[in-house]
């Protein structure tokens, strides 16, 4: 039998627990670190855009003079996830 080492893709800790299933049946991680920003999480996620750091892409791309259909062709996620971003990136 194998195991897979689960860190949590926030703050790198090996403490983590089963949490559950999602929707379409992926197994769901909890973080047990209490200061940890992201509590629960997927170790494959099937849509590119709910990639941990895909913000952060988004928002390098939008600085370097990237358009929102360029972003959302290279990175693979849809050009609402994009607009939804820049805009929630503005408010803050």
């Amino acid at each position: 039998m194998v195991t897979i080492a689960v860190k949590c893709p926030s703050c790198d800790e090996t403490s983590v627990a089963k949490y559950g299933k999602n929707r379409r049946g992926v197994q769901r991680y909890i973080c047990q670190n209490k200061s940890c920003e992201q509590k629960t999480f997927l170790l494959d996620y099937i849509y590119t855009g709910c990639k941990p750091g895909i913000d952060e892409q988004i928002i390098k791309m939008a600085a370097n003079a990237s358009g929102i259909r360029d972003t959302s062709r290279v990175l693979g996620i849809s050009t609402q996830k994009v607009l939804d971003t820049l805009k929630k990136q503005h408010r803050q």
